[in-house]
């Protein structure tokens, strides 16, 4: 199985919940990459951005499936309502209201422009490849950097 087809085997596993939620959702990280042509080595999950009253649902609705052990370690550089979650393929980790820290203060990651697929009945958002690139530069971390010049290579 490819990455992509990864992502939407997962996508559709979940979609019946993402379906339920109230604001708008967007797929962050690798997975964004990997929708807009970016070929990656490895992915073990999808990074979805979510509203915090849509994170306690997901809280709720996929309680069964949360991995409690899983410890994040970029604690000083992200805050959100955050759970990791086993899925088949792939697990999904929701951020709710994500909050960056750059330049000496917090910032909540608020998506500029996006690109969207339809995933069974679930439209599913994703930064478009420029707006990945501003996110990415937000975070700053090396693999971040590494990503970034991923990006360059594409649109070039």
């Amino acid at each position: 199985m490819t990455i992509v087809e990864k992502i939407f085997y997962t996508l559709n596993e979940a979609s019946k919940s993402l379906l339920q939620l109230n604001d708008n959702f967007y797929l962050i990280g690798s997975s964004a990459l990997a929708l807009t042509g970016i070929e990656l080595d490895k992915m073990y999950d999808l990074d979805i951005l979510v509203s915090e009253r849509d994170a306690e649902f997901l809280k709720e609705e996929w309680h069964n499936k949360l991995l409690k052990a899983h410890i994040t370690s970029d604690n000083r550089l992200f805050s959100s309502k955050f759970a990791r979650y086993k899925f088949s393929v792939l697990d999904i980790e929701i951020m709710g209201d994500l909050k960056v820290f750059n330049k000496e203060r917090w910032q909540r990651l608020e998506i500029a422009t996006t690109e969207s697929i339809l995933v069974g009945n679930v439209e599913i958002k994703f930064p478009t490849l420029n707006e990945q690139k501003r996110i990415l530069q937000l975070f700053g971390r090396e693999k971040d950097k590494q990503r970034i010049k991923l990006i360059d290579n594409l649109l070039t």
